[in-house]
């Protein structure tokens, strides 16, 4: 994974190979992963999905970045006790 710069419970924020926003055009090297469900046309659950958008203007970010991996370490970062203090820290309380 690229550098880990910031998250919170539902996303992590990322600085990955500068690139061109598809969106808007400007070069951005930062991105905000999530995970998103995955529906059919029935609205039968399919599976979860890693989902990217940028910073500049919340354009699409094209990942591979496996899905599994990104619950796992979002899991981690809200559940571990040393993770939680940094997050304090940087709040300032």
């Amino acid at each position: 994974m690229n550098r880990l710069l910031d998250w919170d419970d539902d996303s992590v924020t990322l600085l990955v190979i500068p690139h061109v926003c598809s969106s808007c055009g400007e070069r951005n090297d930062k991105a905000r992963l999530s995970l998103d469900a995955v529906v059919s046309g029935t609205s039968d659950f399919i599976g979860v999905r890693t989902v990217g958008k940028t910073l500049c203007c919340g354009g699409d970010y094209r990942t591979a970045y496996p899905a599994i991996r990104t619950a796992v370490l979002l899991d981690h970062l809200k559940n571990c006790p040393e993770h939680q203090k940094s997050i304090e820290n940087l709040k300032g309380e």
